[in-house]
């Protein structure tokens, strides 16, 4: 799953990072990414992310990976 969303990451910023890494902490995903982050989830995964839990689930790859195992359709 680890790579898998990484890929993902790195297909929307057009920039690879790391699974722990602070996202929109760091300015790295802005709010235009996040909204094309949560389709592509939508898309891939099946699993739609709520706008009040968007920054939280997209804090970092890794909380994007936890959530998706919790909520995968």
């Amino acid at each position: 799953m680890e790579q898998e969303i990484l890929a993902l990451f790195e297909k929307i910023l057009s920039r690879k990072v790391g699974f722990h890494d602070e996202l929109i902490e760091s300015d790295i995903l802005d709010s235009i990414l996040a909204v094309d982050m949560v389709l592509e989830v939508q898309d891939v995964y099946g699993c739609m992310i709520p706008p009040t839990e968007v920054a939280s689930v997209l804090k970092t790859p890794a909380d994007l990976a936890h959530y998706i195992e919790e909520h995968r359709s």
